[in-house]
């Protein structure tokens, strides 16, 4: 399928180019915060002990349980109104506020009783901050999905690079001073502290014409909201125990050093996808969103974004699975080296999230989040079922198998959906970058075979290995797509020249 048809016309100029600033922003902000997260983190990872992680995980787990704000998401159903009243604006933030204050209270009760009967005593002080912090990140998701909505990402971001900088200065001193998993978690107080500062000064500063209008509570738009809300809570409640529940089972039946181990693993597996993450959770979603009664534009933007995901995460993928030893020695230390198995299993269970969450922000965002619930519930159910199973017969390797076992069943479900609701073909903007990177692999192994790598130095092993993994994939892409992969890039540059000129 060429881009030629794919042009923007005059009417759509703006909101694509909108999108793509906003993306950008977006983009920039991720960039920051992957390069120098990367680096703060490779140092707390050197610094604190393999136990830290491992309590800090769990810990999580059990404070998302009662994070309410997050399972109702009412910033989706707010985002659904094209134009933005007072009214609107007042409703949705009381109810967020309610909801924030809600889970907090939830978690001091149920704390204790979780703690006599299947968490860790130990671990109960953490779970308690954690819930606290939810309840001021209640208050930043609601500023945050305002100026989203308005497609208000460039000074967010901006200001976003600078907060995520300063709240690691505490972080590592207490890293320093022995003060263990309390680093992680200072860290994520300091960051959401100023985060809730920053949103309330901007969305008065840049949304000021907002608070000039009638401004009052209205219960029929909260019956509205809740309503949308309570539909998609099966689909957020899932997502968070998809996303959480392999760390249960780890740290349950297998300890907490092995999910510290377990953790770091997975979080370096997540690298290539946390770019498209961001961007889906944000600028893809609001575009979905604004598009939704545009069939043909819709699968324009969703084409696109699924082509773009897919050539490039794909080589980022190769790039972890052929040098999973070597980084993670050279990165972490030698005491990491547990993790490499790890990591090479889950960087192919976990290849498919950034489309599967790019599929969730599209069905949701055009009113279909029962199509999102449906393949979360497919996809939890494989992993508690094979989960448990799996971790007691063949420990955390087990883990990693359940867990590409359910995204293997939540790619299929989705695929039922999607061809009906925007005919993407799967085979051009997935099937093609993915035959890509297996060729890639393949080729490696034979490059391996001819040229002894582990006699190079460990610092010259991945440079080769990375160049290698990048440089054949863009080579293998362009020989099998030249048309599609030449007209795509020059598609999103001249979005980006339009952008630069207004």
């Amino acid at each position: 399928m060429g881009l030629r048809t794919d042009e923007p016309s005059p009417s759509e100029v703006p909101l694509a180019y909108r999108a793509v600033r906003g993306g950008l922003g977006v983009a920039v902000s991720s960039y920051w915060n992957i390069v120098f997260g990367f680096a703060v983190n490779i140092l707390l990872t050197r610094l604190l002990p393999v136990e830290a992680f491992g309590i800090f995980t769990l810990a999580t787990f059990y404070a998302l349980l009662f994070h309410l704000q997050s399972k109702l998401n009412l910033g989706y159903a707010f985002a659904q109104f094209k134009e933005t009243s007072g009214d609107e604006v007042v409703t949705y933030f009381e109810m967020e506020l309610t909801l924030a204050m809600a889970g907090f209270l939830l978690t001091l009760v149920a704390v204790p009783i979780l703690s006599t009967f299947v968490m860790p005593a130990s671990i109960a002080p953490v779970v308690i901050v954690l819930g606290a912090i939810g309840f001021v990140q209640g208050l930043n998701g609601a500023l945050s999905t305002l100026l989203d909505k308005e497609l208000r990402f460039t000074w967010p971001s901006i200001f976003g690079i600078m907060i995520m900088t300063l709240s690691y200065g505490p972080a590592v001193y207490l890293a320093l001073t022995g003060k263990g998993v309390w680093s992680l978690v200072a860290q994520n107080l300091v960051q959401v502290v100023l985060s809730a500062l920053v949103g309330c000064w901007l969305v008065r500063q840049r949304l000021a014409h907002i608070w000039r209008r009638r401004r009052r509570f209205d219960p029929p738009l909260a019956r509205h909201f809740l309503r949308f809300g309570l539909v998609t809570l099966g689909a957020f409640l899932g997502a968070t125990l998809v996303g959480t529940l392999d760390n249960f089972l780890v740290g349950t039946f297998r300890g907490i050093e092995q999910l510290g181990f377990y953790d770091r693993a997975y979080r370096t597996a997540q690298w290539p996808g946390l770019l498209f993450n961001a961007l889906n959770a944000r600028a893809a979603f609001y575009t979905y969103a604004r598009l939704q009664d545009d069939t043909e534009r819709l699968r324009k933007t969703a084409t696109m974004l699924m082509w773009l995901i897919s050539a490039a995460t794909a080589p980022l993928l190769v790039v972890l699975l052929i040098t999973a030893p070597d980084l993670l020695r050279l990165i972490y230390g030698e005491r990491w080296l547990p993790s490499a198995p790890l990591l090479r299993l889950l960087v192919i269970a976990t290849a498919a999230r950034p489309l599967v969450e790019n599929a969730g922000s599209l069905f949701t965002s055009t009113g279909r989040p029962g199509w999102t619930t449906r393949f979360v519930i497919v996809q939890l159910a494989v992993l508690a079922l094979s989960g448990i199973f799996l971790t007691l017969a063949f420990g955390t390797i087990g883990t990693c198998v359940a867990v590409g076992l359910s995204y293997a069943a939540a790619v299929a479900t989705i695929y039922c959906h999607v061809r009906t609701l925007v005919a993407i073909d799967l085979k051009t903007n997935v099937g093609v970058p993915a035959m890509a990177a297996v060729l890639t692999l393949a080729g490696y192994f034979a490059f391996n075979r001819v040229i002894p790598l582990s006699e190079l130095a460990l610092a010259a092993r991945i440079g080769i290995k990375m160049l290698y993994s990048t440089g054949m994939f863009l080579a293998l892409l362009v020989v099998l797509q030249p048309r599609l992969t030449r007209e795509r890039v020059r598609y999103v540059w001249q979005l980006m020249g339009k952008d630069a000129r207004a």
